[in-house]
């Protein structure tokens, strides 16, 4: 080998090392990147996305880096659901989300191979839970910065908050700047920007700064809102006026005067079950009834669902939108100063049987529910994330006026008033109720009644028997259904019945469909309710039901509706 040979070569490996040095390999590029955590936090006021880095629902990650979503401070189950670009500046994914997970679950991992700005939410609490990954070149553009101050963060309704974004561009680049105050109206697109809130409860304020070219600056900040509601607060739609169903309420009954007692205004409303945005072809058979009750101190709600997936365990929440609109929405909350978990919502779960029938699920509440409750969701049980069944429930009862005559001379207003009788006699209360805004205003009303016996304070003389008081008050027949179409030939029609002062018989219930008095009726005395199956499927078509109730003492009552079995 000649002396030239030997020099090229020596020239070339030292070339090849050096070479070796100064670009990575690709393990070493690998080691570069690296795994972001974001936590799913449940605390008693508050649910949230929480950045182990950042402290915030925000993280800002360079290509190739990976997001880890965790379970393990959550103390209920969450979706992760990404979010479709509202803005110019942010992205599509390339892969949705649509995951779930319970407490300590296994975690999700998503590795972003492109700049952009995403955004994902945990859709069943979405008015408190949604984050961004801001995904970067770290040899492109520098996104913008802010040093943003909000203040104060606990204010009363119709209070100021003042918030200053003091937003800048590294690059020099002309900054856009949206405050987004998490009320639901249009964001705000200057540096200050002030907001007062019509509600109390707890509210996300966003702030975001585009630079235009990809770069993005996010942050939250907690707001706590107190006081009471001002007057004209934007409720749910109120269908086509109809009203809901109501019972009047009172305890005690009896009593020597002066009695004070407790009215309250029962008012039901309920909903069919259907086949809802991402139900499957095993769901096309869902079908049932959902009933909310809400009165004094108290919720009930009961669910009956057939054609669901045997076996399974269907999760089942109350939300605070119609089907319609944003898929139900987030969970609806007793306290919207409180965080998202089961004492403060309504979770009518169930696991369906071999033959897809969730049977009669109750779920009683110790709070009366606002106007929000409007509507019932069913998820699927492999992934709760996705929604399989739902339930308007109507008439809707954000606008309802309640007007009380105490029978006594006194009147009164609300849904539960208080009301003390000075003297003895029988009294008949009568409550009111009426759209007491809106377009239906004025028109139509229904009323309903309860008896009050106020006793005197002397002790008859022994000689005389105790008075006694006939009972002429005819027994109470509410919660009655079905009252719509239903997809099933056989329904279960049910009904409930009170009567407090002389009690009812089995014998003394009789129901009869299109005319025909129906066999193997079930009655249940101690809870009132009246149910029946027909043993055979109904024709298709419109069929009316007629309750009669007899009391012991002879007072009668009756109710009669129409349902109409589907093609």
């Amino acid at each position: 080998m000649s002396r030239v040979t030997v020099v090229l070569l020596l020239v070339a490996s030292l070339l090849s090392s050096s070479l070796a040095l100064a670009l990575p390999t690709s393990g070493a590029a690998a080691a570069e990147e690296r795994t972001w955590v974001v936590d799913a936090v449940d605390e008693p006021t508050s649910n949230r996305w929480d950045s182990v880095d950042t402290g915030t629902s925000v993280v800002t990650i360079a290509v190739g880096d990976t997001v880890e979503w965790q379970f393990d401070r959550a103390t209920q189950g969450h979706d992760l659901t990404s979010l479709a670009p509202t803005d110019p500046w942010e992205s599509v994914w390339d892969e949705p989300l649509a995951e779930y997970r319970e407490p300590g679950g296994e975690p999700v991992r998503r590795t972003f191979t492109r700049p952009g700005t995403y955004r994902y939410t945990c859709s069943l609490h979405g008015t408190v839970m949604t984050g961004t990954v801001v995904v970067v070149d770290p040899g492109g553009n520098s996104a913008p910065t802010a040093a943003p101050v909000v203040t104060p963060t606990e204010v009363g309704v119709g209070e100021a908050v003042h918030a200053t974004a003091d937003a800048t561009d590294p690059d020099g680049d002309v900054v856009a700047v949206s405050w987004d105050f998490g009320a639901g109206g249009p964001a705000a697109h200057t540096d200050h920007a002030m907001h007062a809130w019509a509600a109390p409860g707890t509210y996300v304020v966003r702030l975001r700064v585009s630079d235009g070219r990809g770069g993005l600056h996010e942050d939250d900040f907690a707001i706590t809102v107190t006081g009471e509601a001002e007057p004209g607060e934007p409720e749910p739609p109120v269908d086509d006026g109809a009203l809901p169903a109501i019972d009047a309420r009172v305890a005690p009954a009896t009593g020597v005067a002066p009695l004070s007692v407790r009215f309250s205004t029962q008012v039901t409303t309920t909903g069919s079950v259907v086949p809802f945005a991402e139900a499957q072809e095993q769901d096309a058979d869902l079908d049932g009834t959902a009933v909310l009750v809400r009165r004094r101190d108290e919720t009930y709600t009961s669910l009956l669902v057939t054609g669901a997936r045997p076996g399974a365990a269907h999760p089942v929440h109350v939300h605070e939108k119609p089907c319609a609109v944003e898929r139900g929405g987030s969970h609806f909350r007793f306290d919207t100063t409180q965080g998202f978990a089961e004492p403060n919502e309504i979770w009518p779960a169930f696991t369906a049987d071999a033959a897809g029938s969730s049977g009669l699920v109750e779920v009683t509440k110790p709070m009366r529910a606002g106007p929000l409750a409007v509507s019932v969701v069913v998820h699927d049980p492999t992934n709760p994330a996705l929604r399989i069944g739902c339930a308007d429930l109507a008439p809707g009862t954000a606008d309802l006026a309640y007007s009380w005559s105490f029978g006594d001379g006194s009147t009164g207003t609300g849904a539960d008033p208080d009301h003390t009788y000075a003297a003895p006699g029988t009294y008949t209360a009568t409550v009111t109720v009426s759209r007491g805004s809106g377009a239906h205003a004025g028109h139509g009303s229904v009323a309903d009644s309860v008896q009050v016996v106020v006793g005197g304070t002397a002790t008859p003389p022994a000689t005389q028997p105790p008075a006694t008081v006939a009972d002429t008050t005819p027994p109470r027949i509410s919660r009655i259904g079905p009252r719509r179409a239903v997809r099933t030939a056989r329904p279960t029609v049910r009904a409930r019945v009170l009567d407090s002062a002389s009690g009812i018989r089995r014998k003394a219930v009789v129901l009869r469909l299109d005319g025909r008095r129906v066999p193997g009726l079930s009655y249940d005395a101690r809870r009132g309710l009246v149910r029946w199956r027909p043993a055979r499927a109904l024709a298709p078509g419109r069929h009316v039901v007629r309750l009669v109730v007899r009391d012991a003492a002879g007072n009668r009552a009756a109710r009669t509706w129409r349902f109409r079995v589907r093609r």
